[in-house]
Parts: C-alpha cells; sequence; structure tokens
C-alpha cells in the first residue's frame, strides 16, 4: 500500500537535513500523523536540570535528540545522551532508548552499565518510506496495532531489531547467572544433542543457544496471542498451561527453553516480549509470517550444511493445492516442515474444502488436525511450527467443542536415530553425561554412553506411549522399583488395548512381544529414576514423547495419503563428517547413491525423497517435493528418476520447473516433482506433465496473488535437458579430470631465501604456500618446510592459472611422483634414497592423518591420486589442452610445458597436434558453444557454473585437417592466442578480471565474433 502523500512529503524533507528545528517539527508529525500518538504523550523541550540541558522530545521510553548535521555533532551526542537516560531511568526505574537524528541520519542508544552503547542506525531513503517507518516503530514501539507483513515482522522482531538486539543481551547475562543449576545445564546438553542429529556434529554455540531461545519465546508469546488469551505469567506462558486449559495440547510445553525464567529478571523479559507481540493484528494472517523471523535467527551461518531453502508461500500453495485432490479426505505429512509453511496452505486448504462442504464449524479444527501432521529434525523448527500451525487454524480455533493436539512432531523423518533390534526397532536418546565431577547418570561407560531405549510396540501407539511415559515419571516421584513400575505398565497395557472396540477380542494385550517391551520400558525407567533423583528430568517426557513420532508415523504402511514439502538439499561433500557415511550406507543400502565421478555430488535430498515415500506414503499415495533442478537433469539423481529402489517404487507424475528465469527464489535453480508410490516403478517419460515458469517477483516471499500477477507459465515446455554422460562427442572419454591436490599448504610452495649462504638447485630450500582460502583445520596449522629434490617441484596449474588461449600464472608444488607415474609415499621415498622428499611426506601424511575427516579414509596419497588422476598424468605429454571446470565463461588455452601438472579444478588431453589443440580451444573458449549448453549445466548462486564435461554434449566432431571449416577454426584460434599473449594484464589483478580483459580484448579485434560464427556452423553442420 503507498504511504500517504503528506507522510511521503515529510520523509523527503526529513531527509534533506532541514535543521534541528524542523527535524524536530516533522517528528512530532510523523509520531502523530504516522503512529497515531496522542500529541500530549510527547513531552518536548523537557529541561534536565542534571545535565544543564533540555530533551527535545520524550515519548514512552525513548528519548529523541534532533541535530542539524549528526556527523558534525555526534560528540556533542554522545556527551549529553548518556546523561539523558541515566535521568529518565533515576526517575522511572525502566529502561529507555535514544534517538539521534539530523533527518537523513538516524542512530539509537542504550545504556549497558553506564556506558552508551550503539544499537543499530540506518539512512532514510525517501524511496523506500514503509521500510523506514517499520525500522523506526521497532525503535520507539507506539503503534498498538500492527500488520503480520514480512517487512513490518522482520523489522519489529527479527535480527536487526530492537527487540532482539536488547532481548539477547539481557539473555547472556541471564545464562551467566543461571548456566551452572544442573536442571537448567541439562537443558542446553539435550539442545546441544538434538542439534547434533541436525548438523551432524557436536554445536556447543552459547550465541545460537541465546538466539533460539529468543525465537522460541517469541513464538510462544505469538501463539499465546493467536488465541488472544490474556496469561501473563511468564511459567504459563512458556509451558503452555493456558493451551491445556482450553483444551489444546502439544502447541506450547515446557521445553529447553524455559530455563530464562529460572529468575525473577527473565520473568520480566518474557512479559516485555509479551506485549511487543500482543501489537500484531494476527488474525489477518494470510502466510506463515513466522518464518521471516525464523530466516532471520535460526543458525545463519549454518544454514547451508542443513540444506535449508525456505520455500516462498506461493509456491508452497500452489505445490499443496496440485498434490491435495480430496482436502477433506486425505492425510497430509510434510517430514521436513521447517518453520511451517506447507502445514499453513495444507491446513488452509483443508479448512477452504470444509466451508465447501458445509463442514460444522465446531468439527473443522478437530478434523484438520486429524489430517494434517509435520514434524522436523530441529528442535526450533518445530517449536515455530506449532505456532504456524494455530495460525493457520486461528478462524476457527475459537468455533470448536472439544480437545485437540496440535500434531507438529520434534522426529528424525530419516530414522537414523532409529537403532534394529533383531525383527524390531527402538528408539535410543543418548543422555549427555553430567558437568565433570558431578558424579552422576549419563557418564560414559563401557564403550559408549547411557541410553534411555523405549521399543517399537509403545513408539508406534502414541496414546500408550504418553501413558507410558506419564507412568513412569508418577512413578519415580513415589518411589516405585522397576517391577513396580513393570506391573503398572502391564496393567496401562491391558487397559489401553481392551478400550479399543475395533481390536479382535482373541489378540492377547499382553502379547509377548509387548510384554518384552516392557521389560525393555523397565530397564529405561531405572536410568529414569535415577536421572530425577539427580535434578536431571525435567525434560526427558518432552524429548522422548517426540522422537517417538516417526516410528508411529511409519507404521501400518504408513499414515500419509500425501506428502508435501522442501527436504534438505547438501551435497556429500558438504555433509559433516558424522553424516556422510551413515548417508552412504543408506543410500547404498536403497539404491539411490551413485558412485564414480559423481561421488560428491550425490545430495541428501534423493535418499530423503526415497525414505520419505518408504516409511511414511501409503500405496497409491503421493509424494510432491521441492527440489534442485538437477533432479530433473543431473547425473547425481539419476537412479532417484528411476522409481526403482529397494524399499519403494513410484511413478514420477508431474514436474514443474523454475530456472535462472524465476527470480528471487532459491540460490540454485529449482524444481518440484510429482510422484505415485506404486509396485512398479516403470517411467513413461512421454506422460509425464510438464510445467514451466518464468518471471520476476517484487520480493522472494510474495504472496501467491502478486506471483500470479509476475510470472508466466508454460504448461508445453518439453522435457527439461539432461545433461549426458555418454554420447555426444568423441572428446568426451579423451579430457579427465586433473589431481585434487589438498590441502594445498601440504603441496604449494614458495622458495625461502637462506641469505649469503644460497640455495642447492638440486634440492632447494621451500616452505608452504598460504593463502586467506585456506579452512579449518588446515588453516591453524603450522607450515611445513625443507628441503626438496627438484625433481620433485613442479609448476601446477590450477584454475586461476589459465586465461583464454593463454597460460597465465603457474604455481610451484611438491609432487611425489617419479618420471614413470610412480606415486611415492614418505616409505617409498626413502626406500629409492629420496631423503629430501621422503622427510617433507613424512610430515605432510602425519598432518593429514590427524586432521582429516574421519570420513576421509584415503591416505595423503591416495586423496591426491584419487581415481589415477595425478599418476595418469605421467609421463607428461609435452601438448596438451585444458579448460576451467567452472566459472560464468569458459577458459582455455594450449599447455606446451612437459613438466606442468594439472590441479582438478582443470581438464586436460594430450593431443596430437599443433592444428587439432588449436582447433579444441576455439570451441571450447567460444560463447556459441557455451550458450548452447547452458541449460544443461549446474549452477550456483550467480547463475551457470560448473563445465565439466556437459561441453561433450555438444556433437563436436575430430579434428581433419582435411577440412577447410576445421582449418579455419585452428587459424583463428592460433590468431586468438598470439593477441592474447600480448594482451597487457597489471600485476596483482585476479585471475577473473584478467579473463575478462583477454575476452575484451578479442571481441574489439573482432576475433571472437569470427570464431563464435565458425563455431555455430561447425554444431549445426554435424
Amino acid at each position: 500500500m503507498p504511504l500517504p502523500q503528506r507522510t511521503s512529503d515529510l520523509l523527503v524533507h526529513l531527509s534533506g537535513r532541514p535543521g534541528h528545528d524542523e527535524v524536530k517539527a516533522d517528528f512530532r508529525s510523523l509520531l502523530t500523523e504516522e503512529f497515531g500518538a496522542d500529541i500530549h504523550s510527547v513531552d518536548f523541550e523537557r529541561r534536565v536540570p542534571e545535565v544543564r540541558g533540555r530533551i527535545d522530545a520524550l515519548i514512552g521510553r525513548t528519548v529523541f535528540e534532533a541535530k542539524s548535521n549528526l556527523d558534525r555533532e555526534l560528540g556533542d551526542v554522545e556527551r549529553r545522551m548518556p546523561d539523558y537516560l541515566a535521568d529518565r531511568q533515576r526517575e522511572t526505574g525502566e529502561s529507555y532508548i535514544g534517538i539521534a537524528s539530523d533527518g537523513l541520519k538516524w542512530i539509537v542508544y542504550e545504556l549497558a552499565s553506564g556506558a552508551l552503547v550503539k544499537i543499530k542506525e540506518t539512512t532514510l531513503d525517501p524511496d523506500k518510506g514503509e521500510q523506514f517507518l517499520a525500522w523506526l516503530d521497532g525503535a520507539v514501539a507506539l503503534k498498538s496495532s500492527l500488520p503480520p507483513e514480512a517487512l513490518t515482522i522482520r523489522m519489529e522482531l527479527g535480527e536487526e531489531s530492537i527487540a532482539f538486539r536488547r532481548a539477547s543481551e539481557e539473555l547472556s547475562v541471564l545464562w551467566d547467572q543461571l548456566k551452572l543449576r544442573p536442571d537448567v545445564a541439562l537443558k542446553k546438553q539435550l539442545w546441544s544433542s538434538l542439534l547434533r542429529l541436525v548438523y551432524g556434529r557436536d554445536i556447543d554455540n552459547e550465541a545460537l543457544w541465546i538466539q533460539h531461545t529468543f525465537l522460541v519465546v517469541v513464538a510462544k508469546c505469538l501463539a499465546l496471542a493467536v488465541l488472544d488469551l490474556k496469561d501473563d505469567d511468564p511459567a504459563s506462558v512458556l509451558s503452555g498451561r493456558a493451551f491445556q486449559q482450553a483444551g489444546i495440547s502439544g502447541a506450547v510445553e515446557s521445553d529447553f527453553f524455559d530455563w530464562v525464567i529460572a529468575a525473577p529478571e527473565g520473568e520480566r523479559l518474557v512479559r516485555r516480549i509479551m506485549a511487543h507481540v500482543r501489537r500484531f493484528r494476527l488474525r489477518e494472517v494470510q502466510s506463515d509470517v513466522l518464518k521471516i523471523i525464523y530466516e532471520s535467527l535460526i543458525d545463519r551461518d549454518e544454514r547451508h550444511g542443513l540444506g535449508e531453502y525456505y520455500t516462498p508461500d506461493w509456491l508452497a500453495a500452489k505445490v499443496v493445492r496440485n498434490a491435495v485432490e480430496r482436502p477433506a479426505e486425505q492425510r497430509v505429512l510434510d517430514p521436513a516442515c521447517g518453520s511451517g509453511t506447507f502445514l499453513f496452505h495444507a491446513l488452509r486448504t483443508f479448512l477452504a474444502e470444509a466451508e465447501e462442504i458445509e463442514l460444522p464449524m465446531e468439527r473443522r479444527a478437530v478434523e484438520a488436525t486429524r489430517l494434517v501432521a509435520g514434524m522436523d529434525i530441529h528442535p526450533v523448527a518445530v517449536i515455530i511450527a506449532r505456532v504456524t500451525y494455530l495460525l493457520a487454524l486461528a478462524p476457527v480455533l475459537g468455533l470448536r467443542k472439544g480437545g485437540l493436539t496440535i500434531p507438529v512432531y520434534l522426529g528424525d523423518a530419516m530414522q537414523l536415530s532409529i537403532s534394529q533390534v533383531l525383527t524390531g526397532k527402538e528408539l535410543k536418546i543418548r543422555v549427555p553425561p553430567p558437568p565433570a565431577g558431578d558424579g552422576q547418570s549419563g557418564a560414559p561407560v563401557g564403550n559408549g554412553a547411557e541410553f534411555l531405549d523405549f521399543p517399537e510396540a509403545f513408539c508406534r501407539d502414541p496414546d500408550l506411549f504418553d501413558k507410558a511415559i506419564e507412568r513412569m515419571r508418577t512413578g519415580s516421584e513415589e518411589g516405585l522399583s522397576r517391577q513396580q513400575i513393570e506391573a503398572a505398565l502391564r496393567r496401562i497395557t491391558v487397559e489401553h488395548y481392551n478400550a479399543i472396540p475395533t481390536l479382535e477380542k482373541r489378540e492377547d494385550p499382553l502379547s509377548p512381544e509387548r510384554l518384552a517391551a516392557i521389560g525393555d520400558l523397565g530397564r529405561t525407567y531405572v536410568l529414569f529414576d535415577r536421572l530425577r533423583k539427580e535434578g536431571r528430568d525435567t525434560v526427558w517426557a518432552y524429548v522422548a514423547r517426540n522422537l517417538s513420532r516417526p516410528l508411529f508415523l511409519s507404521s501400518e504402511g504408513g499414515w500419509a495419503n500425501v506428502i508435501v514439502g522442501n527436504p534438505p538439499w547438501v551435497a556429500f561433500r558438504h555433509m559433516s563428517a558424522d553424516l556422510q557415511p551413515r548417508f552412504k550406507e543408506l543410500a547404498k543400502d536403497e539404491r539411490v547413491y551413485v558412485g564414480g565421478k559423481l561421488t560428491t555430488q550425490n545430495d541428501l535430498a534423493a535418499l530423503f525423497t526415497v525414505r520419505a515415500a518408504a516409511l511414511y506414503l501409503r500405496s497409491g499415495g503421493r509424494l510432491a517435493f521441492v527440489l534442485p533442478l538437477a533432479a530433473l537433469t543431473r547425473g547425481q539423481f539419476e537412479r532417484l528418476r528411476s522409481g526403482v529402489f529397494a524399499s519403494v517404487r513410484f511413478r514420477i507424475d508431474e514436474t514443474w520447473t523454475m530456472d535462472d528465469g524465476v527470480q528471487p527464489l532459491f540460490p540454485v535453480p529449482s524444481c518440484a516433482m510429482f510422484v505415485t508410490k506404486r509396485r512398479i516403478g516403470q517411467q513413461n517419460e512421454a506422460a509425464i506433465k510438464r510445467r514451466a515458469y518464468r518471471g520476476f517477483l517484487p520480493y522472494r516471499d510474495a504472496p501467491e496473488d502478486i506471483a500470479d500477477t509476475k510470472l508466466h507459465v508454460d504448461d508445453a515446455p518439453g522435457d527439461p535437458a539432461e545433461a549426458s554422460f555418454e554420447g555426444g562427442s568423441p572428446y568426451r572419454k579423451q579430457f579427465r579430470q586433473g589431481a585434487t591436490l589438498v590441502p594445498r599448504f601440504l603441496c604449494f610452495v614458495e622458495h625461502k631465501r637462506l641469505g649469503a649462504l644460497g640455495s642447492d638447485p638440486s634440492a632447494p630450500f621451500v616452505a608452504s604456500r598460504r593463502t586467506t582460502q585456506e579452512k579449518q583445520p588446515w588453516k591453524t596449522l603450522p607450515s611445513l618446510e625443507g628441503r626438496v629434490e627438484a625433481e620433485f617441484l613442479r609448476p601446477v596449474l590450477l584454475g586461476e592459472s589459465i586465461l583464454p588461449y593463454r597460460v597465465w600464472r603457474p604455481f610451484e608444488g611438491v609432487v611425489p611422483v617419479t618420471e614413470r607415474g610412480e606415486v611415492l609415499s614418505s616409505t617409498a621415498a626413502s626406500n629409492r634414497g629420496y631423503q629430501h622428499i621422503a622427510n617433507w611426506m613424512r610430515e605432510a601424511e602425519r598432518m593429514w592423518t590427524e586432521n582429516a575427516t574421519e570420513a576421509n579414509k584415503l591416505t595423503l596419497n591416495g586423496r591426491w591420486n584419487y581415481h589415477g588422476e595425478l599418476s595418469a598424468q605421467f609421463p607428461i605429454a609435452p601438448l596438451r589442452v585444458v579448460y576451467a571446470k567452472a566459472g560464468n565463461h569458459p577458459a582455455s588455452c594450449i599447455v606446451r610445458d612437459d613438466q606442468a601438472v594439472i590441479d582438478h579444478k582443470l581438464y586436460w588431453s594430450a593431443i596430437r597436434t599443433e592444428a587439432e589443440a588449436a582447433y579444441l580451444t576455439a570451441i571450447f573458449n567460444a560463447e556459441a558453444a557455451r550458450s548452447l549448453i547452458e541449460h544443461l549445466q549446474a549452477r550456483g548462486l550467480f547463475g551457470a557454473r560448473d563445465f565439466d564435461k556437459v561441453m561433450f554434449h555438444l556433437p563436436i566432431p575430430r579434428y581433419d585437417a582435411a577440412s577447410a571449416l576445421h582449418a579455419d577454426l585452428a587459424a583463428a584460434a592460433q590468431e586468438a592466442e598470439t593477441l592474447a599473449s600480448t594482451t597487457d594484464i597489471p600485476e596483482g589483478m585476479g585471475f577473473q578480471r584478467a579473463r575478462r580483459v583477454v575476452r575484451d580484448a578479442l571481441a574489439d579485434a573482432g576475433i571472437a565474433q569470427r570464431i563464435d560464427a565458425l563455431v555455430k556452423r561447425l554444431i549445426e553442420g554435424s
């Protein structure tokens, strides 16, 4: 909605730095006209005798100071503002913030331990007036009624908001006071151990713990506000007592983050956040607004490792509507629900259908919870998704009759935490060890740690499981023994199954399986009881109840008729060291794993898709996932497209593609895949419905109505182009990738000067070449240095070493390979009498062994010579063609150095003649060729990036000296090489810019255009 003209004029006037008095007057006009403040509530020119000054304006808990030019008068602000704030706080006992502005520049301050601290600042852009007003309201918190829109949510509660900045500081102080309490420490330990399931490694980050605490408190306050519940007791807010009293379970409950109310300061903070949240008109919500805060605050540095790419509302709404054909009948599950976007639209789709079929209003909320469920492995995501679920049901929650449960669970959808025990399964929850020296339960025993084990017989029946957990909790408080609790569990089991009217009476409730399960729970009870006595029992019921739900949802052939969502997109090379071996084992078992050159490109999204269909989808059910576009076009997803796996089969029915033509969306092109679970996974490509989207959106999370006006839909786009790994050009098999010479500092070196003593040219003294691009743990390790025999010091060509038609900047490396291609270990070098290279390799091998990831079982030589990529280069051919593996534009040249080794960022081939080599470089460097294969390339954030062997999808023929066209291409390339070699490139210029300089020179000379025309004739005439 455009701003009122009066407001726009005020902002334009302010941005011109109109002077002290006019800034003050305009600020007053904004407060009264835009924010609706009562003019009498604004105190202007308030005298502060203690500091011999006047506060320009005072409203609420905000001090405003106007200036003519803030850059020049900043010193005056920083001298006076601390006294103004301190005076207000002495008089009222409340914390205040200060705002200083000259109309153009705005700075927010607060007092922290008596010192003035700048919280945030902004510059007023009148063309972005709505954004500025949201920023200003986030600072002064004047509006009592806020729209639940993305911009407002972000400014009021997101990462840059005053609310988050101030709350995080208070939470940090509070955590320092409470973190040594056993019950509080346990909560952080359990949070950390659950995040280990998420990330595959230990997470012990206090800043992240504080972020998550704030996010959860905000979410719970939002949940209370959705139902207009007036409970202001912080303990009730965080435990969900008001929801339980209203007959709603599973929405808000005690969890890790209620540690905050263990001190009075925390209770005051919760009350303040609640007051802030109640300003939003949450009944107006039409989308998953909470994902705005979630994306802003949740694990910002970790998101790539998680493969989390949040789905915009317009796409989620369309996927749900296309996948769910009978919303009032079908069970819908999102097994990776994140903040709950797909759940929100599944629920709204159901409510629209309920309205259409005139389902009684009082039944709609309960029926919705029977049909729509979600889970996620991230503990904070689940809490957010539950509130999103409530927001979706807001129109009918107050009309229901009877209680309901919000079916959003904290669970491992891939069931990597589920152990197989003979023919059954059990949930194992590791008990974190106590702080050192406490002598409490959970310390490692034997070859592992202590676990709470919960058998499948109970996990697959949620009602029975919850009854058992509750009885174990109360039994511990009553002092029951293991024998007594097992007797109680037998009685609960009999009563539970006898109450099921459809249970055949001849079935014994105490079957051998259930009796064995009760015995297992008795053993678990012993540890459970011990934990309670040690004061470390506060959240076990919450953790166990949630983590058991995947077993329930996967029992009896699967719970869901429809599965929707956006699974994690994580390539094998980006997985954690712990996750890689688990992924590889499962992916091989399911026959979705792709080996060879594509090993590192295997994607978690493929395995997740198969597991979700196998575990949770009923026969004949539909699955609709948002996936990277590579799922339809690239080799690492080839087996996923087959639809045939060890545990499930499915048929692909429909695909939607969203490539670079849809912006903004995801960091890489994407697609939606719709499949049906069936006995036979036979695919009929001709029967697959195809759709393609194109267009530019005003912002990424645009609602569906706006997306519909901006996006073009093509329902007959043809099949998506697949990158071929066979056929095309006969040169395909001739080119191969260079050697993976990492970690770089163990291989790449620089000569070290030894002063007047000089150096022995037969074995120079060298040291590791270090760069800022190194990653942990390598970047903190010491450099290697020492003498190395000259025959093992070779030039190495990296991707950055080559420009179009020109070798530019080779590096020097320690390459432990003989002229015949034998790769030497330190032992092999010693056996051959090579003392210096043996010493170098011995130290390099030690560093590699001590610091390489557990997932990498290779030796250092095994890494450098993976798939023979190093040894295959020897003996080195005197004439080779290389081209860059990746880049926005191609780069290829001829290498005439019979000493140079090729790195894995390049592909290479030995070539017989100069003419053939020139012919190939002309094709590889041509824009005409690149444009033809662009749609087959893997993409990154900035468009098409990877070339690999995609170029050979083109029918590039073998060089024929008798062909005039081939000869013309070779001659043009030789001309280009001459020009490239004489093009001036300043010292220190980056390689990408240097490539552009050469391309520009070739274009200015007309050579590039001539080569493009010849390449186009070659390809079209093939």
